[in-house]
């Protein structure tokens, strides 16, 4: 017998949204997710309309758990990149380049079992400065409309998405009285709940630049390793538009675009790929918008755990923790979710 079939997901992003689907289509009754932020909301901390978002891995060699997670979702963007193609998913060719000796250089080459057509590029052809590369096909998210293809999925599987916050878990599970099992996906949020108060959680500052360039039909990458505040990508939304980027700014709280770092971002893509502008130089970007946002970062990556709490009655229920997945939301979704449907089927289960 299901133990899940009534359950409230905390937290409208991707991982919760992705979360309420997968328990839905795995025998949930009724599944409702609560979000102080919701699909079409603009608000800096809510990180998952500000991707690019290509569905490329961050998991090292060594992190067989992200593999893992990984993996799935590549799965779930195959398919629907092939029967779905409304979700806003397509294939994706790429190149990545590293820059750094060590981490993520040789440990993401292990991706070469992941990604179709995975070609490590020879140094003969790598741009001066860069100490390894590869080629590989993936997959892209146009990040609104998929956004907005994961609610009328919940609602066809007869979800549903409202507004609204809480300052703890119990004050959800007091609310909710007919609700058996919570989901905790509520990102940076779980460091201010009173009672999760994850001091392992903090924010890591992206600002990005959306442009309009459609005749980009490839994503491009150049990093300098995990712990670098700059990287810079290209990343084609399938829809005209492109995402530059960008920063991973660990103790940057500014919620406004920063000029002299937009200026770098079309300055950084413009050397890596001329095209963009077709070698106009970087003055000559269509600029739409420029984004900030609040990637849920976690010491320790993400939390996938269970525990119970009981109302004032007596009564118990179960919570589950799908949260701190920085900058690797939509590579991580499915994955995730997949995880939190396990430890609600396996009663020994506690984490994983």
């Amino acid at each position: 017998m299901l133990s899940f079939k009534n359950v409230v997901v905390l937290g409208a992003g991707v991982s919760g949204l992705t979360t309420a689907i997968t328990l839905l289509r795995n025998g949930a009754k009724h599944v409702t997710v609560v979000g102080k932020d919701i699909p079409g909301d603009t608000s800096s901390q809510y990180a998952s309309p500000k991707a690019g978002a290509s569905i490329i891995s961050f998991a090292s060699v060594k992190d067989k758990r992200l593999q893992d997670i990984d993996r799935i979702t590549l799965q779930e963007f195959r398919r629907l990149a092939i029967h779905e193609p409304e979700s806003g998913v397509s294939y994706c060719p790429g190149v990545q380049y590293f820059e750094a000796d060590d981490l993520p250089g040789e440990d993401s080459y292990w991706v070469r079992d992941l990604f179709q057509d995975y070609e490590r590029l020879d140094k003969s052809v790598l741009p001066d400065g860069v100490k390894g590369g590869y080629r590989f096909v993936t997959f892209t998210a146009n990040v609104p409309h998929y956004l907005g293809y994961l609610v009328k999925t919940l609602e066809s599987l007869g979800g549903r998405l409202e507004r609204g916050s809480f300052d703890s878990l119990q004050s959800a599970i007091d609310q909710y009285k007919d609700a058996d099992t919570f989901i905790n996906c509520t990102a940076l949020g779980s460091y201010y709940l009173k009672d999760v108060q994850d001091h392992a959680m903090y924010g890591l500052r992206g600002q990005t630049v959306v442009v309009r360039a459609p005749h980009i039909k490839h994503q491009l990458y150049k990093d300098v390793g995990f712990y670098d505040q700059f990287c810079t990508y290209i990343i084609p939304r399938g829809d005209g538009t492109v995402v530059l980027g960008g920063t991973m700014d660990r103790g940057n709280n500014n919620t406004e675009p920063e000029p002299e770092l937009t200026k770098a971002i079309l300055k950084n893509c413009y050397k890596l790929h001329p095209y963009l502008t077709h070698h106009k130089g970087p003055d000559a970007f269509d600029i739409v918008s420029v984004n900030v946002g609040f990637r849920p970062g976690r010491e320790g990556g993400i939390r996938l755990e269970k525990e119970t709490k009981y109302r004032a009655n007596g009564d118990r229920v179960t919570v589950c923790h799908n949260y701190g997945h920085s900058s690797h939301g939509y590579q991580s979704s499915w994955g995730s979710s997949d995880k939190v449907l396990q430890l609600l089927k396996d009663s020994h289960l506690s984490k994983l």
